[in-house]
């Protein structure tokens, strides 16, 4: 990679950053919250109007992406609080349950049946069109908490329906994340015409467990930094 050229591109996007930032004040004067001046500027800038950030220079930047989405994680985390979630559970449970089949079903039942309307699509088989059909159910179905915590964190909100809204957010991200595992190794099998037999159900499942006990393996190792400094304090 060119180091000038990446350079040139990290200092185009921390200018378009900053004047993002001002712009997107001026929404704050007409009750819109900050977020949505950040995201009007960046279309605005982006590749599809003004080209202040092109094409090239997001592929370059795409470490950002990244970046982004592990602070993006960790600040969903740090807004929940698991004792006050405990007396709602109840209700993030089966608003999150709701939400995700639902959204997913109606969205991938929706994309069968129009596919003949959608050019990419329109000659495939019908397994190619079940397995393109649940990916989109899945991208449907995802929602950034990036946009919730913005908001909540801007107007400074603090009750029993923004820890609900958080709960359901941050729980159907973790969701949408395994949904998307399974249909993604189940769209490519079917695109590639593998064998979907029992089989393969078993190994995804294997690899689902594989994933979920070297996460918690992470965390606890994670955890040995703070665990030292309370035994010393």
């Amino acid at each position: 990679m060119d180091i000038k050229l990446l350079v040139t591109f990290l200092v185009g996007f921390l200018i378009v950053a900053i004047a993002a930032n001002q712009i997107a004040k001026v929404f704050q004067k007409i009750k819109f919250p900050l977020i949505t001046g950040l995201i009007i500027t960046g279309i605005i800038a982006g590749s599809s109007i003004l080209n202040f950030i092109s094409l090239e220079a997001l592929e370059k930047l795409n470490f950002l992406n990244d970046i982004a989405l592990s602070i993006i994680a960790f600040s969903a985390g740090s807004e929940l609080y698991l004792n006050d979630l405990r007396s709602r559970i109840k209700s993030i449970k089966w608003m999150t349950i709701g939400q995700l089949i639902i959204t997913f079903v109606m969205s991938s039942v929706v994309i069968y049946y129009v596919a003949e309307q959608i050019p990419f699509m329109a000659n495939l088989p019908s397994a190619h069109k079940f397995g393109i059909s649940i990916l989109f159910g899945t991208i449907f179905v995802a929602r950034s908490p990036s946009s919730a915590i913005a908001v909540i964190n801007e107007m400074r909100a603090n009750g029993p329906f923004t820890k609900t809204v958080m709960g359901v957010t941050v729980v159907k991200d973790v969701l949408v994340i395994i949904l998307f595992a399974i249909c993604l190794s189940i769209a490519k099998a079917l695109i590639n015409d593998e064998s979907t037999d029992i089989l393969f159900f078993v190994i995804l499942l294997l690899e689902l467990t594989a994933s979920f006990g070297l996460g918690f393996l992470i965390g606890k190792v994670l955890e040995i930094p703070f665990l030292t400094k309370e035994i010393n304090i």
